[in-house]
């Protein structure tokens, strides 16, 4: 069964050259992955032989949602490799009623990010839409760890996450961090969120630490627990796969990290349509 990659980011046509060029300014990185739109990410996904992507779309202010999600509706209308989640932000003046049309709408999940949203993880507003989310079934996908664009001002440590999981209670395995835990923190990874009932994905850092540790954080945190994802247009899935395949895992492992956890988690293997 084809990969799917549950981290990627995608923009319209008209912006994505501009949106894509100052993201890349502003962290001193360059998109190893792509241009950033739709149609490039299902040439990537069909190359690199990821079946599905879902696109993580982020509102840096409350007033930008609306018009995110309507772009993320036309996606999943559209159907093909690439599936949205929906925008929200932590400040939104209505985020139970703005949650409840996305989920009524068929979205999956939502993204949140600290740092471009102005919030530490463990804000009572993050708590609220995480919180909310997952009552009405929706996960949600929070960036972990350093961001490259704002080094000096950490917004989603482990810490600060494990704090947030805490003040959820039972049932969290719908909240995914991104960048296996916390980009750049992985120690604080392995010391607050390895063993916690959260799932990690693999997007952009998987070979930014040292190897012998991110198998012992995927062994001890358990395959069932970890996500592939790339961060296209910042990395291809192709090299995410590579340093992947490296790693001394089993076949059951390598398809729980690669397609079984994701399908479970968007209800593919039960039948739900993607409409």
């Amino acid at each position: 069964m084809e990969t799917v990659d549950f981290h990627t980011h995608v923009f319209p046509d008209k912006i994505a050259p501009a949106t894509v060029a100052a993201l890349a300014k502003a962290g001193g990185i360059a998109p190893e992955g792509g241009a950033g739109t739709l149609d490039d990410l299902e040439r990537v996904a069909k190359r690199a032989g990821v079946g599905l992507c879902v696109n993580l779309p982020i509102a840096t202010r409350p007033d930008q949602a609306a018009s995110i999600n309507r772009f993320a509706r036309e996606i999943n209308r559209r159907g093909g490799r690439v599936m949205s989640f929906g925008a929200i932000h932590p400040d939104a003046a209505e985020p139970e009623r703005e949650l409840a049309e996305l989920a009524a709408d068929g979205f999956r999940g939502v993204k949140l990010h600290p740092d471009y949203q102005g919030h530490y993880a463990d804000d009572p507003g993050v708590i609220r839409v995480v919180r909310e989310a997952k009552r009405l079934g929706l996960h949600v996908v929070l960036h972990g760890g350093v961001d490259i664009a704002f080094p000096s001002d950490v917004r989603a440590t482990p810490k600060r996450l494990s704090t947030l999981l805490s003040s959820l209670g039972e049932g969290n395995g719908q909240v995914i961090v991104a960048h296996i835990g916390g980009y750049g923190l992985w120690d604080e990874v392995e010391k607050e969120l390895v063993g916690r009932e959260v799932i990690f994905d693999l997007s952009y850092g998987i070979d930014h630490l040292p190897q012998e540790q991110l198998l012992r954080i995927v062994t001890r945190h358990g395959a069932d627990k970890i996500l592939f994802g790339s961060d296209y247009p910042w990395r291809d899935p192709a090299d995410i796969d590579r340093v992947l395949s490296s790693l001394p895992l089993s076949e059951e492992q390598f398809a729980l990290i690669r397609f079984r956890n994701a399908r479970r988690l968007l209800g593919l293997d039960a039948g739900v349509s993607r409409e």
